[in-house]
């Protein structure tokens, strides 16, 4: 993820002093524990390749991540409730954010290659994910299925409602079908409404947070500055982008001395950290691109 961020501000700013460490991070796979872990990985890659200026590296890291999605694919799909990825290799839980990373990993690889069974797996993906009730009346994507197969009201964390908006916007794009961008301008304006603090701030679906939940707003914000300027002009953009400069705003205000930010995004219990960081940087880059600007 913090690849994805660090691609994030050299596509927004065009700043290439971080690429080499990008690429580096990126070839570090130790750790990886999971099958929403290997997508991530796809997910940088592509990242990545969208900022190789020579074909062969583009195409090779387009390639890596073509390799972890086939894998997953052929070893992981099955028709345990009706279909979908299962989260972990002991095939014992499938949610919300490995479908929505594959479906939206899928829509990225048909982008990257042309090759026709990604936009099939992608939008196979979402005919699943769509039918499989983890999206909730309320639009809301909680965090799985239990063991009869329906929604279970797990927590409906930020980043699940981010990838999914990111996949909805692809598969607009790869299908023509404009209906999708309204599911995800629905999506994100539940998330954003359901979450604010009396300080003018954004909470996390569940608290305290843990070690990675801390990095998920920054995710949910930058899918939030990628969707922005795809909506039309209306409403939900203009709603979806305020949110997106107020709260680069607040979080500017709740900063340390040093620049450092808290993983709250408030100033009460400050807890700086290297999650707190990356999560900012997501905001303020999402806030740029929603407003057309560069990021600096």
């Amino acid at each position: 993820m913090t690849v994805s961020a660090l691609a994030g501000y050299e596509a927004a700013s065009h700043d290439r002093r971080f690429h080499t460490l990008g690429l580096a991070l990126l070839a570090d796979r130790r750790g990886l524990d999971g099958n929403d872990d290997d997508l991530w990985v796809a997910e940088a890659a592509l990242d990545m390749a969208e900022l190789e200026a020579d074909p062969a590296h583009r195409r090779d890291a387009a390639m890596d991540a073509a390799g972890i999605f086939d894998r997953l694919a052929a070893d992981y799909w099955d028709t345990t409730c009706g279909g979908g990825l299962w989260w972990d290799h002991a095939r014992t839980y499938k949610n919300a954010i490995t479908n929505a990373l594959f479906i939206d990993v899928a829509a990225r690889l048909y982008g990257a290659t042309g090759t026709s069974r990604y936009k099939g797996w992608a939008m196979k993906g979402w005919r699943w994910f769509d039918a499989s009730g983890m999206i909730a009346a309320s639009h809301e994507v909680n965090d799985g299925l239990d063991a009869r197969c329906r929604n279970n009201g797990g927590v409906p964390y930020s980043y699940n409602q981010g990838v999914i908006l990111d996949a909805l916007r692809r598969l607009s794009v790869l299908t023509g079908d404009r209906r999708l961008l309204d599911e995800a301008a629905r999506i994100a304006r539940k998330a954003i409404d359901a979450r604010g603090t009396p300080a003018g701030g954004f909470r996390e679906a569940q608290e305290p947070m843990s070690v990675d939940s801390r990095i998920f707003r920054g995710i949910f914000a930058q899918a939030l500055g990628r969707l922005a300027p795809a909506l039309p002009p209306g409403e939900d953009r203009r709603h979806v982008g305020a949110w997106l400069r107020d709260q680069s705003a607040h979080l500017w205000k709740t900063r340390s001395p040093a620049a450092l930010f808290n993983a709250t995004w408030d100033r009460t219990a400050f807890r700086p950290s290297a999650q707190a960081q990356v999560t900012a940087a997501d905001l303020f880059v999402a806030a740029a691109r929603a407003s057309g600007e560069r990021a600096r």
